[in-house]
């Protein structure tokens, strides 16, 4: 069989199981009926201390508006609570201060911000909260700052703690307007006028663009009362970016295709956003164009039989006649039907359903325990409805297959099964912790680089050039300055010291204080990483395997506790070269198919391109944003911490039979680090394009993260599929192992035999097995709670988490192994000075993450130096032994 037929048949299995997966289905329930019967439209809603909240509104309660029924505003206020499976009404008595309808209303945590609106008298600009008091069942209202000027028939939104403000207009009946206003810090900020047309009853809404969160605006009505046709019907989309105070004109809403009716304006919709990355818009005015200028010259034919020479009998029959087709032209008006989904990444759009009976507009959605909400809404020229709606987003189902489950479960169980062989060959502790020097060295180097890999990396960075772009990328080339240090001045202090941690060399060279200093912060921060290093791949393995969450934390912590406990540093070494192979492996085959599937890899980078995916460097100066000088200094800041102070590497050091095999494992590392990268931001950017042409295949709701096994549940053949998803869940749990294990062999040897007055090696031995046990619930434990309280971008996350305990723990060993004047009190100090320093860098400065570490290492090693300098401490007899100087020969040490 050639190549070429392989690659045939290779392809067309992912086709067959691309076939498998299902839409996401919206789920529609009328919950509650509004206290007015006729319902209104123009209301505020929105949530506040787990209350749904309307009030005020518009309809039309005597004659119809063909019939040339008069309007009559609202303000009213109704509160509706869940209790069980039940929503009831609860009765309040407040009013808001004058009837309104028409105006914005935001959910924010102080309470409902309403701003604006109208009534028959005018337009106006006051802005109040609307805050709902659990405790005494009453709405609150507290007034804040107008609006700079009038406005109704506008729309808003938030990005955390700013609301934006677009279109509208300042009197009732004037022009539409451009208007752009935000509200922070309790002041009002003229911006940017948005561009285009002005608008009235536009969809704005905010969401993640993969760079920035930004506000998205949708269609609308470009009402001109001087103009021959006073309404334009709008199907043009505009972003703004905050950070970069900048409008782009993004991709057009495509032509609706719900019977009768003429597309892409979708003016007046309830919209949400959903996941990292859609915006959800239910229905919209969309087709009433065509219908809106048939009445328009219906209504102007009807003034004008007033102005003719007709009889009184001609006229009543002219007059009656075109309002029965006036009316038939309200009542035979639908809105739009179409479930749309707006993909803020890849700038696409996809249909994902229909609305079931009929459309409401003029209304708002919201987002209420995890469903989402629309009460009230016209349902056609006129006519409101009292209904209130519960849609529940119906989770993603895939068909992950019995070939793929088969080739899953014979995975993991080989990997016990290595648990299970190495086990019989631990009969001491430096067997179970450093394997008797067993490794060779290019086992070591891959242990090396899965260790740092993980599945975040594996997850997370081709999500990153898939939403971002390729500037992470150069983060790998550091690993490259960073080899060369460590098997110069760290590796020989760590192999010659006769040493099992990293943190004994801490106390030879300082004092135990120090010592247990680093080992804490150590366990400390594997602590938090076992919990990122599991979430996240069962988050992504959940949404496109089918397994609950917790289930596939649960299972990933049992299995990785079975066979280190078993195996000991051995298995989790040669688990490690497993997945390895079986990782890279999956990104080349996923390479292969996506460039089979588009047929056109120029097109791929040409597309990429053009979209700005492929940005590698960014030569602005920025603290607050990830630009070229700030990534590549911080990235080598947060490698070098852990290639010199992480117990989970420093451990592979120690594995392998002398130092010189040890210098061939660091440097393998490094060098497939460079390719390695290469390959996953290569399936980042394909992924992009790939997705970009098939927005359909995206889950709607779904986080960025889970992107690349997405694409491999759904696209790659059976049996490949399950043996790459098995490497992600392997990865997983090789991550998880290495914590265990490196924070086992911390407490043992730093913490019980450091202390212990009777220590042996049996005893050691449990010890050190019930401690893997131990963490090992703890890691599992804290990943359920991560998923319990999500975390938008896991792998940022992680870089934090590393910039927060790595920096004081690398200066400390800087300190240690290069200044000999630095003692055990500065050294303290200049740690707890970096701590300090990180953490007012996280919570009281915009400054970008890979920034922490640039001061904060140099914090800790200048403070300390500075305090030792300044406090004089009685020195430790061998500690000039264990500095790094130029007369040191072969790197031998003195004990």
């Amino acid at each position: 069989m050639n190549i070429r037929l392989i690659l045939l048949l290779f392809f067309l299995c992912g086709q067959l199981t691309a076939q498998t997966e299902k839409k996401l289905d919206f789920k529609w329930d009328t919950i509650a009926t509004l206290n007015d019967d006729l319902g209104v439209n123009g209301a505020f809603s929105g949530i506040h201390n787990d209350a749904f909240i309307v009030a005020g509104g518009a309809n039309f309660p005597n004659d119809p508006v063909w019939e040339g029924g008069e309007k009559v505003w609202y303000n009213t206020i109704e509160v509706l609570q869940k209790s069980n499976d039940s929503y009831n009404w609860i009765s309040v008595d407040a009013k808001l201060p004058r009837k309104l309808a028409y105006g914005a209303s935001v959910s924010t945590p102080d309470g409902l911000l309403c701003i604006g609106g109208n009534n028959s008298d005018g337009t106006f600009s006051e802005v109040f909260l609307l805050k709902w008091n659990p405790r005494e069942k009453k709405i609150e209202i507290e007034k804040q700052p107008d609006l700079p000027v009038p406005l109704a028939n506008m729309q808003a939104t938030n990005i955390g703690d700013e609301v934006f403000v677009v279109g509208g207009q300042e009197e009732n009946g004037s022009k539409a307007s451009n208007n752009f206003f935000s509200f922070k810090n309790n002041e009002w900020q003229r911006l940017e006028d948005l561009p285009g047309p002005g608008r009235i009853q536009p969809v704005v809404v905010s969401q993640n663009n993969g760079k920035a969160n930004c506000v998205y605006v949708f269609s609308g009505t470009h009402f001109n009362p001087d103009a021959n046709d006073p309404n334009q019907f709008l199907t043009d989309v505009y972003e703004y970016n905050p950070l970069q105070k900048k409008w782009r004109q993004k991709a057009d809403i495509p032509t609706n295709t719900t019977p009768g009716l003429s597309g892409g304006y979708i003016g007046a919709a309830p919209a949400v956003k959903l996941g990292d990355a859609h915006i959800i818009i239910f229905g919209g005015a969309g087709g009433e164009n065509q219908l809106w200028n048939q009445r328009l010259e219906l209504q102007n034919e009807l003034v004008s039989v007033s102005e003719s020479n007709y009889s009184e009998a001609e006229a009543r029959h002219k007059s009656d006649s075109l309002k029965k087709l006036i009316a038939n032209n309200f009542q035979n008006t639908s809105f739009s039907s179409t479930i749309w989904a707006y993909h803020a990444i890849t700038d696409t759009w996809s249909q994902r359903g229909e609305i079931p009976g009929k459309s409401p507009v003029v209304t708002d959605a919201e987002f209420w325990n995890d469903e989402i909400f629309i009460a009230g809404g016209e349902i056609s020229p006129g006519v409101r409805t009292p209904a209130v709606h519960k849609i529940s987003v119906e989770p993603h189902r895939a068909d992950f297959g019995l070939i793929n489950y088969i080739t899953l479960f014979v995975y993991l169980a080989l990997i016990v099964g290595l648990g299970w062989y190495f086990s019989r060959r631990n009969n001491s502790t430096d067997d179970y912790f450093l394997a008797g020097g067993r490794i060779p060295w290019w086992a070591a180097g891959l242990s090396i680089y899965a260790t740092m890999l993980s599945a975040i990396t594996y997850l997370s960075q081709p999500a990153l050039a898939y939403s971002y772009d390729w500037q992470a990328y150069l983060g790998y080339f550091t690993i490259l300055l960073t080899v060369p240090i460590v098997i110069t001045f760290y590796l020989p202090f760590f192999r010659n010291l006769n040493i099992t941690t990293a943190y004994e060399y801490l106390e030879k060279r300082f004092n135990i204080a120090v010592r247990i200093f680093g080992s804490a912060s150590f366990v400390l921060f594997q602590v938090a990483r076992m919990g990122i290093v599991v979430y996240l791949p069962a988050l992504a393995l959940s949404t496109v395997v089918g397994l609950d969450i917790y289930t596939a934390i649960i299972i990933m912590g049992v299995l990785a506790i079975l066979y280190t406990v078993l195996g000991g540093i051995e298995a989790v070494i040669w688990t490690d070269v497993i997945q390895v192979i079986v990782l890279i492996g999956g990104l080349i085959l996923g390479l292969i198919y996506i460039a089979i599937d588009i047929g056109d890899v120029g097109y791929i980078f040409e597309t990429a391109y053009a979209d700005n995916k492929m940005k590698l460097f960014d030569f602005r100066f920025s603290w607050t944003e990830v630009v070229t000088w700030s990534l590549f200094l911080g990235s080598f800041a947060l490698n070098f911490a852990p290639y010199t102070t992480d117990q989970a590497v420093v451990q592979r050091y120690l594995t392998t039979a002398n130092e010189k095999e040890s210098r061939k494992s660091i440097w393998l590392n490094g060098i497939i680090s460079i390719p390695a990268g290469l390959l996953i931001f290569l399936m980042g950017t394909f992924l992009y394009v790939f997705f970009k042409d098939n927005p359909d295949f995206i889950v709607v709701g779904m986080q960025n993260d889970g992107i690349f096994p997405l694409f491999i549940a759904n696209h790659l053949p059976p049996g490949v599929a399950g043996l790459v998803i098995a490497g992600i869940y392997s990865a997983s749990m090789s991550s998880l192992d290495s914590s265990m294990h490196s924070v086992s062999t911390v407490v043992t040897v730093d913490y019980y035999k450091r202390f212990s007055k009777n220590y042996s090696e049996l005893t050691a031995m449990k010890v050190a097995k019930w401690v893997t046990i131990t963490v090992g619930v703890i890691g599992t434990a804290v990943a359920c709670l991560m998923a319990a309280f999500p975390i938008a971008s896991l792998f940022f996350f992680f870089q934090e988490v590393v910039g927060l305990f790595g920096s004081a723990l690398t200066g400390i060993f800087i300190l240690g192994i290069f200044l000999k004047r630095a003692n055990w009190a500065g050294t303290l100090i200049g740690a707890l000075l970096s701590v300090i320093v990180v953490v007012f860098l996280k919570y009281q400065t915009p400054i970008n993450f890979y920034i922490y570490p640039l001061i904060a290492i140099p914090v800790c090693v200048i403070g300390g130096y500075l305090a030792s300098l300044m406090i004089k401490v009685k020195r430790n007899d061998n500690s000039k032994n264990l500095v790094y100087h130029k007369g040191l020969k072969d790197h031998k040490f003195e004990q």
